[in-house]
């Protein structure tokens, strides 16, 4: 019995060194590059959010169904769930140059246009080379010229009816500096972006 006792508690010890060994799965990262929580994530997946949430924590190593299924949802490979393959220097590379984006927006917000000609021109450069560049440009320049467009008739306002105009310019242009600030420490964080009351005008 001794020996049977020993046994099975080497095999224990050996069952948790194997997790502790496990990388940390990069799970969290792809699947805010993506924009998903980790609900919108299991309703795709089929995955439970606690299993999700497991996952991302390092605590368990996911079953290869389990990363199959959620590398599907996530269109990459399983092997990158578990920060192994070619790929895992551009993911890093790219989360350093996302922020950039929802930057120079805010950057540009005090100088006319720039709070467009900034961002649009890193995209236009980067645009091809990443698909995340691709889809936070459009949400930076998409927000950028929503608001822009906004302070046209606040303008007029401002010029021919001081009383509302002042107070709508200056409603419009805070709420624009703020969802610049909240993005681009979402972005640093690799955490989903949102921009309320953007049109999409780059689809």
């Amino acid at each position: 019995m001794n020996i049977l006792s020993k046994k099975g508690t080497f095999a224990g010890n050996q069952q948790q060194l194997l997790y502790l060994c496990m990388p940390a799965s990069l799970l969290a990262a792809f699947r805010r590059q993506k924009g998903l929580s980790q609900e919108q994530l299991a309703a795709l997946s089929g995955v439970s959010a606690r299993t999700i949430q497991r996952i991302e924590k390092g605590t368990v190593v996911a079953h290869p169904a389990t990363l199959k299924l959620l590398a599907d949802c996530l269109e990459v490979e399983p092997e990158l769930l578990l920060g192994k393959g070619p790929d895992m220097a551009a993911t890093a590379s790219t989360n350093k140059l996302v922020p950039l984006f929802h930057g120079l927006a805010l950057v540009g917000l005090f100088f006319p246009i720039l709070n467009i000609i900034l961002p649009g021109f890193l995209w236009l450069l980067k645009k091809d080379e990443q698909p995340e560049y691709d889809r936070q440009g459009k949400q930076a320049l998409n927000f950028q010229l929503t608001m822009s467009f906004a302070f046209v008739p606040s303008v007029l306002l401002l010029i021919f009816f001081f009383p509302v105009g002042f107070p709508l310019t200056l409603l419009i242009y805070f709420y624009t500096v703020v969802m610049c600030l909240l993005n681009l420490f979402r972005s640093i964080n690799q955490q989903p972006v949102r921009y309320p009351l953007s049109f999409a005008f780059l689809k």
